[in-house]
């Protein structure tokens, strides 16, 4: 059997701890700046609309305090696509002003929207509803935190 020596990993994932300040690093650096050249215009769309699904499921997964709206992602999307919002509202067969109202956070995304999108973009669904249900509920604990803080079940069993 063959021994690999290369510290080009071989399955696609880097194994071992690599110092980033020697040559060893900058060489294997090279190869994958090399690859990154060599992917297809498909290819490195593919890897575009990947990274936006990961930010949507990092934000569900955050405690960030930073409202991201679900428009927020559906404006990345467009953009990485090159495709403009008019034509996408056509599309889709909204209005192209609702679909402005939902980019800027003024309109929720509704069920149907949720599978449509989930359809085009090749993402569940409930990725487009949880985004907006997060937001909802930071909203409501922002603005009422004093009246909910009031029960307890404590309280209710006395």
């Amino acid at each position: 059997m063959k021994r690999n020596n290369s510290t080009e990993p071989t399955n696609g994932m880097l194994t071992n701890p690599m110092d980033t300040g020697t040559d060893e690093f900058k060489d294997f650096q090279a190869k994958l700046l090399n690859k990154a050249k060599k992917r297809s215009e498909a290819q490195q769309r593919e890897i575009e609309l990947l990274s936006i699904k990961f930010q949507m499921q990092d934000y569900l997964e955050s405690e960030e305090t930073e409202l991201k709206l679900p428009g927020d992602f559906l404006k990345e999307y467009l953009k990485t696509l090159d495709i403009t919002q008019k034509k996408f509202a056509h599309y889709i067969e909204i209005n192209p002003s609702n679909l402005n109202k939902l980019i800027k956070g003024e309109r929720p995304i509704n069920y149907e929207l949720a599978i449509i999108l989930g359809k085009i973009f090749n993402n569940d669904p409930m990725l487009w509803i949880e985004i907006q249900a997060k937001n909802e509920l930071k909203k409501i604990r922002k603005t009422k935190t004093r009246r909910f803080n009031s029960y307890s079940l404590n309280d209710l069993m006395t």
